[in-house]
């Protein structure tokens, strides 16, 4: 039998394998829906990769590989998960029950009185489209401006004037522009090089990035492929051996993780983490660029004795900015297993937030962030300003902040006991929509808006999609 060393070096080795091959298992069920919805079902078959394999016939061989990889994929998922705990607005994890789920998956205002939404019928288990909606009037009505099939869009960016404007599908699939507020869309494409898409983000509805493995002999490089008029045209700025660029304190290289850019400069790449024998314990630490994703550094974060964060045991999410300067980003810290006999999953030891007033050059030491009603999960976090934060959590719904996390007030008596808030957003720190999800034989979805930052809310018809 195999010791716990070989079979830890076996599944690093399928891991690398498999990130080579699907960059990122993040919303992977999403992207499996978008894939088959969107892509023609005749795909030219590659050439270039050939494996052999000691079975009789085809049909065994391509069971052997799905049952592989499937397999791979949930060791993987759980793997990297206890380390991603962090607020995930994205994607829709809750349905509504019924015979029809529906889904939120967008929000974005660009004023008091124009924003945008989408809602979704595909999930895991069914097929459908998502339609996006605009509103003129602080969302007391909404009209349909684009349908697509397949899961809603990881994002929706709209200029501040509202003319401008992106939506963003999984991976990229599809991508879609207007340039008159939506009244017409041009359904566009990622840059033919990019074989793989591993990481995709807009700063605003014009500049962005995508990270992809290249469809070369040479494995392991990946491009950086920028667009700054919507993802019309792309440039590729970067070649980068994922080996050595994003490798610290790992045995290779990775694509797996999150990105963000601040600016067309600034930007920062979470990679995944692994723990296990013989794979070092590092610093907590941040991918960084200061060159539009030209050339990458480590960034490491500072800790203290007293809370000891490293890779092993911090989950980090992406810095958030309220102005050029001045942001936060927020670390989860796990301890090990829980459950009888330490055979349960991780187990939360606490949130902490650095914050940095150089734009994110520099990063203070991490500080305690004590949360309301016991609140150890968050799925929002929402920094207006430096004293003017919002969360939203599972086990005690909204709450605010005035003076930077120092004191909370939950926002109580809302919403109503049959309905559950799945997302928010504020334009400032009085005005701000909640996406609502109602309970019942027939659910419904709704809503809400506030302009007194949360105090009261009024309650809003959300669209129909069957219409």
């Amino acid at each position: 039998m195999a010791s716990r060393t070989e079979v830890e070096a076996r599944l690093r080795g399928y891991a690398h394998e498999y990130d080579h091959e699907f960059p990122s298992t993040t919303r992977v069920e999403s992207r499996i829906i978008a894939r088959i919805a969107i892509t023609p079902r005749a795909l030219e078959p590659n050439a270039t990769k050939q494996r052999t394999w000691a079975f009789a016939t085809s049909l065994v061989r391509e069971l052997a590989i799905a049952c592989v990889v499937l397999l791979l994929v949930g060791l993987l998922v759980v793997g990297v998960s206890k380390l991603r705990a962090v607020q995930q607005h994205n994607v829709p994890t809750i349905g509504v029950p019924g015979k029809s789920d529906v889904y939120f998956s967008a929000l974005q205002f660009v004023s008091a009185d124009e924003g945008w939404i989408a809602l979704t019928k595909a999930s895991v288990s069914l097929a459908g489209p998502t339609v996006l909606y605009q509103t003129a009037d602080g969302g007391r009505t909404w009209q349909r401006q684009l349908t697509w099939d397949g899961p809603g869009p990881e994002q929706v960016r709209f200029s501040p004037d509202g003319r401008n404007g992106l939506v963003v599908g999984r991976g990229g699939v599809p991508l879609f522009r207007t340039a008159d507020g939506g009244a017409n869309w041009e359904r566009l494409s990622l840059p033919p090089e990019a074989s793989q898409v591993a990481q995709l983000y807009f700063v605003d509805a014009r500049e962005g990035w995508v990270i992809s493995y290249l469809n070369e002999a040479t494995p392991g490089f990946a491009g950086v492929f920028h667009t700054t008029d919507g993802g019309l045209t792309w440039i590729q700025t970067a070649r980068l051996d994922v080996n050595q660029v994003f490798s610290y304190g790992q045995r290779g290289g990775s694509l797996q993780g999150s990105l963000m850019f601040r600016d067309s400069s600034t930007g920062w790449f979470d990679g995944a983490t692994y723990s296990g024998t013989d794979i070092p314990i590092v610093e907590p630490h941040l991918y960084a660029t200061r060159d539009g994703g030209r050339s990458w550094s480590v960034q490491i974060l500072p800790t203290t004795p007293a809370i000891s964060l490293n890779s092993s045991n911090a989950s980090i999410s992406l810095p958030q900015f309220y102005n050029p300067l001045q942001g936060i980003l927020v670390v989860t810290k796990f301890g090990g297993s829980g459950g009888s006999g330490g055979s349960g999953g991780p187990v939360l030891q606490g949130l902490y937030f650095y914050s940095t007033v150089d734009g994110g050059a520099h990063w203070t030491s991490p500080q305690a962030l004590v949360l309301p009603g016991g609140v150890t999960f968050l799925r929002t976090l929402k920094v207006i300003d430096a004293g003017h934060w919002f969360i939203l959590s599972d086990s005690a719904g909204i709450a605010s902040t005035t003076d930077g996390a120092k004191h909370w007030t939950t926002i109580g008596d809302w919403p109503r006991a049959d309905e559950h808030v799945f997302a928010i957003d504020f334009q400032d720190a009085e005005t701000g929509w909640a996406e609502v999800i109602g309970a019942g034989t027939h659910p419904t979805l709704a809503i809400y808006r506030t302009t007194d930052g949360g105090a009261h809310w009024t309650r809003l018809s959300a669209p129909d999609i069957a219409r």
